[in-house]
């Protein structure tokens, strides 16, 4: 269909949804959210129509829905072992200013991601640390390090998370008391929060959040203003928020959209340089 007569139909309200569908898609990706309001003016339909366009969306995968619209779902479900080997460069940009977050001295934990086991790597000589991990890949890059002490955690490895989950490894983070967290997350948003994709995953990482004095959250551009299938906490409960030094303005708005600025929110944030 040409563009010129689809805005006729827009006009018109005599739009398919599958048409209304497609321009949802198109901007989602452009923008990351949507808003009902705008879409049912711009439509010319009511705001229920839209409403039901984006729990149809929403069924299939395509956006999370929030309040008064939606935002787009994270692209970050690849396997560890595929993440492990992207984006080098920005996440160890990312893991040399999430370093200067830790003390000596502190109990940290490092949860499974691909940017925490670049903070591993990047970790100062004689810091004097104790480190916990689900991440056997982050374990074996500390091998050797005596300066640190290095507590993993057991459980059934998780191939796609790179991380050893299951009611056992649970268990043991009840016990812990990390000062410091280094959470990994597929998606941060303002109206969702952060986010994951899997489920066994999730679980595990609201332990982190509930046993964890502090609470790190180290995002890609690609993960901001995103949403995914499973809530792991609310924006509130991020103490640190470690970004991209181009990292889209707008989007680091809209984490404050309740209108204080981040760090009115007690959230430190570091852009990486």
């Amino acid at each position: 269909m040409s563009v010129d007569l689809r805005r006729e139909r827009f006009k018109s309200g005599t739009a398919l949804p599958v048409d209304r569908h497609q321009i949802i898609r198109e901007r989602l990706q452009r923008d990351g959210r949507v808003l009902a309001a705008e879409l049912a003016t711009e439509f010319a339909v009511s705001e229920d129509s839209i409403r039901r366009d984006l729990r149809e969306m929403a069924a299939a995968g395509e956006c999370q829905r929030v309040y008064g619209g939606a935002i787009a779902m994270s692209a970050t479900g690849k396997p560890i072992a595929e993440r492990n080997t992207e984006n080098l460069a920005r996440k160890e940009r990312l893991a040399r200013s999430a370093v200067r977050l830790i003390q000596g001295g502190q109990f940290v934990f490092l949860d499974a991601g691909s940017t925490n086991l670049a903070i591993a790597r990047l970790l100062p000589e004689d810091i004097g640390i104790t480190v916990a991990t689900n991440s056997p890949a982050i374990a074996a890059a500390l091998v050797g390090r005596e300066d640190l002490r290095v507590i993993m955690i057991g459980g059934t490895l998780d191939h796609q998370t790179g991380g050893t989950l299951g009611g056992s490894a649970v268990l043991e983070v009840q016990q812990m008391r990390p000062d410091l967290c280094f959470l990994g997350i597929c998606a941060i948003s303002a109206e969702s929060g952060l986010g994951g994709g899997h489920m066994e995953d999730v679980a595990f990482k609201r332990q982190l959040v509930a046993s964890s004095g502090a609470i790190v959250a180290v995002a890609t551009n690609e993960k901001l203003g995103t949403g995914a299938p499973f809530g792991i906490a609310p924006l509130s409960e991020v103490t640190h928020l470690v970004i991209e030094h181009d990292a889209d303005t707008q989007i680091l708005h809209r984490l404050a959209e309740a209108g204080t600025s981040l760090a009115d929110a007690g959230i430190n944030v570091l852009r990486a340089e």
